[in-house]
């Protein structure tokens, strides 16, 4: 690190759980919701891109 910038952290606070077992009465839910797109998107992601010939 650079002088000055002070101290990095970095982990991942969870403990090793099973969402089925552990979220009793919770419905599924999808990663995304189901959106209507009424306007073309203004920024792309890195998949939507058009693949190169």
């Amino acid at each position: 690190m650079d002088p000055g910038t002070g101290s990095g952290l970095l982990g991942e606070v969870s403990l090793c759980t099973d969402a089925v077992s552990d979220n009793h009465g919770v419905p599924a839910v999808g990663r995304f919701p189901t959106i209507e797109e009424d306007e073309p998107p203004y920024r792309l992601l890195c998949n939507e891109y058009p693949k190169a010939p």
